[in-house]
């Protein structure tokens, strides 16, 4: 790529993420759906933690606390030797008589009065002896507790935790419909996405000029339209990612302050090191995708190259050095990738691994600090939740990090495929109107160039009129092909003018010119289909018109001889026929269109004498009542030309018939005609 479409399509990462969103808003609604169900499917998984929390802490736990004896039974009471206990669920004195029941090796013991929940028992005897923080002492009347007894007081959290169960079955199904829904809808809208992007890098390709496909590789622009724009579809899959992951820290966190908002807010502090170590991290890893990409398209330019010419290098015995060359290529790319492989490994996942269990580690240290604080309480299923709800802020961080290298990989593709939009497009290309062209045709001072300063055409003047026949010799390299295509308009005119019917062409759209123009060319585009359909080529036409056509030419053979008649299947690039047939199918296809004017650029240099006869033939028909230009290999097929011109060195250097032209026993024509001949 040169200097200058480097500093043209140098992207930034906000610019690609722009138009990509604006790719994704044609799948608006589904993304909005997908989003919310996003939300609805965070939300209610911050709530199961709790959800287990309760049941654990006020439950199943929640039996080792203070109880109250009260005179009255309910559903939250418990029954003892014919007395009935509720919880103490405040720290608050109430009426009647407090008990505390507590675990001590492999025993449950009722114990008179209040105990704190930090003092420990030492030692179990005619009464319980406490030991408290500050080490001293103290005991309580106690009475051991049988199974019967103690399930008298888990009792009261039966119907509690069944409630909780059936909450935590509902909350389960609720997140795993949002996150069917969410799935569903995303995966939807993300290969509308890449449909879309294929839609419009196909109707890019119509809008280049031919100076593009001229110096860019076939395979790479094949690899830009497939693989890259399957890259976007990467790129807007991690960034939704990212955005669930953002959307589950923020309700992740709305959970961690609602249980410890000092710890919360000492975990935020990792948050500077890991967006440092994503900076660093997505700089390397992006220099090494772009190597990648660029190599990847590479092969596949190398890889079409070879495919195309496979004959040529069987001729010339050069599949060795052709596997040398291709596996040179693989072997770079496989050490590329290797090294990124070892920074992705070394730096990615196992990394961020490292942080969360050094985040786990600080805040089993956080709370053992606060359990021997003599001020503060630590119960036990906070730490679970809180490691739990630590584990689910690493899952969307190490979504994050395991799409990282994802992330950079797509945003390369879709720097390449957005570089192929936005290359320059053909100017004119305009609307067919329908305008029909007499045939009037004016060549005026062209001078053309490909490169600076470099002309190919060099002062080309001469008129044609409507209905004439024109054949262009001339050795190689003499611009008699780049004359043809400036009249196709397959290039833009700086110097000079060409008119048509008395008007400079540049008026008409590419696409009226082109509608009047057919052209044939050496090595006709034959497309997998049937006969007919390679003749219509897009025109509705009907079987009698196709079959009229072929016997006007003389391709009887493909109405005639072939057991399906024009509906027989053509393979792909028409390798079930001959050269002779693929041209006849051109002809065909170009009389139907019924253009005007009439190209042929040296239709007649591969095939035999007798298909020759049949493609004189054919020719004849063509153009009839047409203005015909050809450029001739074989000067028999111009022998009866209305006018013929010589080229040589980018100039006309004589014209005239050919018995004029052969009259001249110096001119250049004459030579050719003899050396041929």
């Amino acid at each position: 790529m040169s200097r200058r479409r480097v500093e043209k399509f140098n992207y930034s990462t906000k610019e690609i993420f722009v138009r990509v969103f604006k790719y994704a808003m044609k799948s608006k609604y589904l993304l909005l759906i997908s989003l919310f169900a996003l939300i609805i499917y965070s939300a209610f998984d911050i709530i199961q933690p709790l959800i287990i929390k309760r049941v654990i802490d006020d439950e199943l736990a929640g039996v080792q606390t203070t109880w109250v004896e009260v005179s009255e039974s309910d559903s939250n009471t418990a029954i003892f030797n014919g007395k009935y206990y509720s919880k103490q669920n405040t720290d608050e004195p109430i009426d009647g008589e407090e008990f505390t029941i507590r675990f001590f090796e492999d025993n449950y013991y009722l114990i008179t009065g209040r105990v704190g929940e930090k003092d420990t028992i030492i030692e179990v005897d005619e009464e319980i002896v406490f030991e408290t923080t500050d080490s001293s002492t103290y005991t309580r009347e106690y009475v051991k507790l049988s199974k019967d007894d103690l399930f008298e007081f888990y009792r009261p959290s039966i119907n509690p935790i069944i409630l909780m169960i059936i909450y935590y079955a509902i909350v389960s199904i609720i997140i795993i419909i949002a996150r069917y829904i969410q799935n569903v809808t995303f995966r939807a809208s993300s290969m509308r996405l890449t449909l879309e992007m294929r839609k419009s890098a196909f109707d890019k390709i119509n809008r280049l000029p031919i100076s593009y496909f001229s110096k860019e590789p076939k395979g790479k622009i094949v690899t830009k339209m497939i693989h890259d724009s399957e890259g976007v579809e990467g790129l807007y899959q991690v960034v939704f990612s990212i955005i669930s992951a953002v959307i589950s820290l923020v309700m992740i966190y709305g959970g961690l302050f609602y249980l410890d908002t000092k710890l919360a807010l000492l975990t935020l502090l990792a948050f500077p090191i890991i967006y440092l170590w994503m900076r660093i991290y997505r700089r390397v890893v992006n220099r090494y995708n772009h190597i990648i990409r660029e190599m990847n398209s590479r092969i596949n330019g190398k890889l079409a190259e070879f495919v195309n010419t496979v004959s040529i290098i069987q001729i010339f015995n050069k599949e060795k050095k052709m596997t040398e060359e291709y596996n040179d290529l693989l072997f770079d790319n496989y050490k590329t990738k290797m090294r990124h492989l070892k920074i992705n490994t070394n730096y990615g996942f196992n990394l961020l691994n490292l942080i969360r269990r050094l985040v786990i580690a600080g805040i089993i240290v956080y709370f053992s600090l606060r359990y021997f604080s003599p001020t503060a309480v630590v119960v036990g299923t906070t730490i679970y939740v809180y490691i739990e709800y630590l584990e689910k802020i690493m899952g969307p961080i190490n979504e994050i990090f395991s799409n990282l290298n994802a992330l950079e990989d797509s945003l390369v593709s879709s720097s390449r495929i957005f570089e192929f939009l936005d290359e320059d497009e053909d100017t004119g290309l305009g609307e067919v109107t329908g305008v029909r062209f007499n045939g009037d045709i004016s060549f005026k001072d062209i001078h053309f160039k490909y490169e600076k300063d470099n002309y190919v055409l060099k002062g080309i003047n001469f008129d044609v009129k409507a209905g004439d026949f024109v054949g262009i010799v001339g050795a190689t390299g003499s611009g008699k092909s780049t004359l043809i295509s400036l009249l196709e308009r397959f290039y833009d005119i700086e110097e000079g003018a060409i008119l048509i019917d008395g008007v400079n062409y540049h008026e008409y759209s590419k696409q009226d010119v082109r509608n009047n123009i057919g052209i044939i060319l050496q090595d006709p585009s034959i497309f997998e289909g049937t006969i007919k359909s390679n003749v219509t080529f897009g025109i509705d036409a009907t079987d009698e018109e196709v079959i009229d056509i072929l016997l006007k030419i003389g391709a009887d053979k493909f109405v005639k001889d072939y057991p399906l008649g024009i509906h027989s299947r053509v393979a792909y690039m028409g390798e079930n026929l001959s050269t002779g047939e693929k041209q006849l199918i051109a002809f065909a296809r170009i009389l139907l269109r019924n253009p005007s004017i009439v190209i042929l650029d040296e239709a007649t240099a591969n095939i035999d004498t007798e298909t020759e006869m049949l493609i004189q033939n054919a020719l004849t028909v063509l153009s009839e009542k047409r203005t015909t230009f050809v450029i001739a290999h074989r000067l028999s097929t111009i022998k009866n030309a209305d006018i013929i011109y010589v080229m040589d060195d980018g100039k006309i250097v004589e014209s005239g018939t050919h018995q004029e032209l052969y009259n001249n026993e110096n001119g250049k024509y004459r030579a050719m005609y003899d050396a041929l001949n």
